[in-house]
């Protein structure tokens, strides 16, 4: 099976940002290791974990008018933090500190004594609900019905 490859495009939406808004974060935040793997030319493409950095990045920013510049001093600790191996959790948090520059992926109950906190759920969330492994089904909801055929019985009448 073939890897996810996404685009820039795809990054913009999820953040709920315009295409340039989505580069220029990249540009400016994840200098020393860019996101994504060029593809022909100047286009880039992206891992689904590289997609969850990113909008944990903009969040970041957007929440906490955190500076892209102070940013870029957590961003490789970002990428280690929410890619490496750590227990799913919809309660999992994120505790980020500049000085000294960290982050930490905490489970549910972890006392933070300082540092700004992120609650990772609803990211996780939007994150899977567009790559459509969210998996959130509402009780109301059917499940799809296999394609009916309809065909021509002897003598002028249809099933199906």
């Amino acid at each position: 099976m073939r890897p996810i490859q996404l685009k820039i495009s795809d990054l913009a939406r999820v953040a709920e940002v315009t295409r340039f808004q989505a580069d220029g974060l990249l540009d400016e935040v994840f200098v020393n290791q860019p996101l994504g793997k060029k593809s022909g030319g100047s286009h880039r493409t992206f891992s689904p974990q590289e997609m969850l950095v990113y909008v944990v990045a903009h969040e970041i920013e957007q929440k906490y008018g955190v500076r892209r510049s102070i940013l870029a001093l957590i961003a490789d600790h970002l990428r280690r933090a929410l890619t490496g191996p750590r227990p799913a959790s919809r309660e999992a948090r994120l505790l980020v500190t500049f000085v000294p520059p960290s982050t930490t992926y905490l489970n549910s109950g972890t006392q933070v004594e300082e540092g700004i906190v992120l609650h990772l759920g609803p990211v996780f969330a939007r994150v899977d609900e567009y790559l459509g492994v969210s998996g959130l089904h509402g009780a109301n909801n059917q499940l799809p019905l296999p394609p009916v055929i309809a065909t021509r019985r002897p003598g002028g009448t249809q099933s199906g």
